[in-house]
């Protein structure tokens, strides 16, 4: 639930940014929309980074508990 309501905070940050663009001024609109774009990819990159290392670490727990099966098969002369 907390990585969750940080994930709205983010994006309501980047959308906040947003909301303030002032069309008629470019230089200040792309100004924003860039660190809107940064602040979004920034988090995902973060958020991709978390689930790579749950995944590594999902793989190893897996490659265990097969090793496991394995040698308490081989034990009971399966």
């Amino acid at each position: 639930m907390i990585e969750t309501i940080a994930t709205i905070d983010i994006i309501e940050s980047a959308l906040a940014d947003l909301n303030k663009l002032n069309y008629n001024n470019k230089e200040e609109t792309e100004k924003k929309v860039v660190k809107a774009k940064i602040t979004l990819q920034d988090f995902r990159d973060k958020l991709q980074s978390e689930v790579d290392e749950f995944d590594k670490w999902a793989e190893v727990q897996s490659e265990i508990d097969t090793g496991i099966e394995l040698e308490n098969e081989s034990g009971q002369g399966k």
